[in-house]
């Protein structure tokens, strides 16, 4: 099974060094371009789920926001992948499998990730206790809410890490063949 693994790591690098889209997204202004792409998409989803608690239930909300989610995948979706390329897949690779540079890079982006989804979490739950009004300890949330929310929220883990590395990651050194 190791072996197994190694090799498909193995290929997924091979893939990203040689990969000729790469040299296109590498440099600061095209990767930070991508970066508030993959953002706006972040913010679609996260506004999709303030139409749900405004319309639902109902099919405008439902069509309204699967227009919305539909939108943020076809934009996140090869953000995500040229973002990968351009980073060297830094965030996608496991750690013994890179350099140590390679590795503290990845833990920034990580430790990053992790402030910023503890803010939006403990945002939610200011949020929560806001909506939660009269003092009483129940909240009255809309059933449609709680898919949506679980994807957005999945959504964002995953691809804060990337976003933060693509934004904070100096420019490579030019090539000798320049």
């Amino acid at each position: 099974m190791r072996r197994w693994i190694d090799r498909r790591v193995r290929e997924r690098v091979a893939l990203i060094e040689n990969s000729p889209a790469r040299r296109v997204w590498t440099g600061r202004r095209n990767r930070r371009r991508l970066v508030i792409a993959g953002g706006a998409a972040l913010l679609v989803l996260w506004a999709g789920l303030v139409v749900i608690v405004r319309l639902a239930p109902s099919d405008l909300a439902r069509n309204v926001y699967l227009s919305m989610f539909a939108l943020a995948v076809a934009v996140l979706v090869p953000v995500y992948g040229w973002l990968t390329l351009a980073t060297k897949g830094v965030t996608t690779i496991p750690a013994e499998y890179l350099d140590e540079r390679q590795r503290g890079e990845q833990q920034r982006a990580y430790t990053g990730a992790h402030t910023l989804t503890t803010v939006v979490l403990a945002v939610l739950v200011v949020l929560a206790g806001l909506w939660s009004t009269g003092g009483r300890l129940t909240l009255d949330v809309p059933t449609a809410l709680l898919l949506p929310l679980a994807l957005t929220l999945l959504a964002t883990h995953y691809t804060l890490p990337l976003l933060l590395e693509g934004w904070r990651l100096p420019d490579p050194p030019p090539d000798e063949d320049d």
